[in-house]
Order: structure tokens, then sequence, then C-alpha cells
């Protein structure tokens, strides 16, 4: 879908948000410890993989506030497979957009798979696009293919966007809790994938804005400097806390292959939920930042690294995504 960027006002009303009046991540100064890492020993990589860039930090916003009311080319939804989801982002996207959006979604769209985008109009949002996705179910059977296709997500966010002459886009936390996806990984692959495509395509977008809540709040906050560092202290800092596995040239995860072993049954039928880890009841989500483990997250990071062991394209994984969607649907 080629979308025609229109060029009138967006929107009047007062509680209208603009992208220039949030405050960058290279002004944002560091809340956390930094810490001389060179005396406890050797660093996992020679050089940072993520080089101190002040151009592609002043793209980057990172921000708490209501995604809808941001005056932005597109604001991303994380939904499911039937456009349907109920959660605290989508419904107040819902909500401002009015009607018309269900209304387009039934009659033009209808299905959003995993891993795939749908582009909409904004209608009554101060957003001209939004731009909906479908996040994976995290299993620890299939984590490869979880980490594939959440990587898969945000790489065709950023994808469309570059299609369609997006400059200002906002992103919310695409993984969830609900779907069983541990916030941290989740982070790790959201966050550098942005900074691959922006490293490779940095004309195209003038603003990307985080749109987190209080909870992934810490998470990032220990994160974003590891992928987006604020000085050359930050950028060295991190070839200690960045994980030994860093993602290919668009961030895509790269695993060494390994033997599976190979089900005799064909009849036998997978349940997605066998041997998933149910975060949701692991995580209060109404408890301080001050106090959730993750805004205490300090030391070696490499303990939130993103596991799995098969290469991007490996044909496996693509069976293993197909059976996520199947069970989603």
């Amino acid at each position: 879908m080629r979308i025609k960027m229109n060029q009138e006002p967006l929107g009047v009303a007062p509680d209208i948000v603009l992208p220039q009046n949030l405050e960058r991540w290279s002004e944002k100064s560091s809340m956390h410890n930094l810490t001389d890492y060179s005396a406890i020993g050797a660093s996992k990589h020679d050089t940072s993989p993520f080089p101190f860039d002040p151009e592609i930090n002043q793209k980057i916003v990172l921000w708490t506030g209501d995604i809808s009311s941001l005056q932005v080319d597109a604001i991303v939804n994380s939904t499911n497979e039937s456009m349907s989801d109920s959660n605290p982002v989508s419904d107040r996207i819902f909500q401002r957009a009015g009607s018309e959006l269900k209304e387009e979604i039934n009659l033009d769209i209808r299905e959003c798979r995993t891993g795939e985008v749908r582009v909409t109009q904004g209608h009554a949002l101060p957003a001209r696009y939004i731009i909906h996705t479908v996040g994976p179910k995290y299993n620890i059977k299939y984590q490869s293919a979880s980490e594939n296709t959440l990587h898969t997500c945000y790489r065709n966010i950023l994808q469309k966007s570059k299609e369609n002459g997006i400059h200002t886009l906002a992103i919310p936390v695409v993984n969830s809790v609900k779907r069983n996806y541990p916030p941290d990984e989740g982070a790790h692959i959201g966050l550098r994938s942005v900074r691959r495509f922006l490293e490779r395509h940095g004309s195209c977008l003038d603003t990307v804005i985080f749109v987190v809540d209080k909870l992934d709040l810490g998470i990032y906050e220990v994160l974003l400097p590891l992928y987006f560092p604020r000085s050359k202290f930050e950028e060295d800092a991190a070839r200690w806390q960045l994980p030994s596995e860093v993602g290919g040239p668009e961030g895509e995860p790269i695993m060494p292959d390994r033997q599976i072993r190979i089900i005799d049954n064909p009849q036998h039928t997978l349940h997605a939920d066998e041997e998933s880890i149910d975060l949701s009841s692991q995580l209060d989500t109404s408890v301080n930042v001050g106090e959730h483990a993750f805004s205490q997250m300090q030391g070696d990071l490499d303990q939130q690294r993103l596991l799995g062991e098969r290469t991007y394209n490996d044909p496996l994984a693509d069976i293993m995504i197909k059976e996520i969607q199947h069970q989603e649907r």
C-alpha cells in the first residue's frame, strides 16, 4: 500500500503533543552511575558495535505520554491478528480515532498476520496514519522464531515508514507481557533494530519516539545508552554491558545452527502454551518503577541477552513462525 502524504494541518485539540517539543535523547543526562569496567576483566567487544553518534541521538525520544495525542506522521498500534486486541494503548488509539477506524479495518483490511504490518488513516487522531503490527507469542520451545518475528515487526514498521515518506514516527513496545514476551529481551531487539535502520536509512526519519509505560521505562533507560550512547564514555562502557550477540546488519538475531529432533508423528499437535513463561503472573504492573527490579538493572546486562540458536533465514524458523501464527488464530 502506497500512501499519499497530505500536508494539511493536523488537528486542533488542546492536548496535542508536538514532537519538536519533546526532549531528545541526546539532551537527557545519564540517570545511572557510569562505572569504569576496565578493571573487572576483558570486555565482550573490542569496540562498541553501536558507536556514539550525536546525529542519530538527536532523532530519538523516550517518552511516557499518551501515544494518541502525538502530532506525528504515523503512530504504531500493536494488536492481534484480527486487529481487535484490547490493551491500554490500542484502546486509547481507537477511542480517539473514532468509529471510522474500525470501519476502515472491517471493510478494507480485516486481519494482520504475526510479524506483518497494515496501514490505516489516522482519522480523528492528530497523527496522519496508524501502522498496525502483530507481535509474536513467546514460547520457550520456539524462542528463535519469536525473536526473529519480533525483529520482523520492527523492520516492517520502519520499512513501511521509509516507503511512504513518513518522517516522524511513534513506536510503543511491540512485544507484550500479555503474549509472555520478556520485556527486557524485547527491548534489546527493538532498540538495535531501530539503531541499525537509522544507520542505513537515517535521512528517512527525523524523529523516532519510543512511547513506553512506567513499567518499561526503567528497562529503556538502562538499555538505550548501550545502543544509543550519548558520550564516548557510554560507548566504551557498552563493550562490557552489551550482549555478546548483537544481531546482524539490520539488527536481526544471528544464532549458530544446532541439531534438533524431528517429530515422528505427523498427527502430533504442537501446543503454543507448552513450556511458555507466564510473565503476566510474575510482573505487577502497578509497581513503582523505582522499586521494580528492571529499574535497578546494573552491571552485567548479559543476563538480558537474547537467547536462541538459529540463523535468521533458517527454514526451520519459518516453520515455527507459521506454527505460532496458526496457534494465534
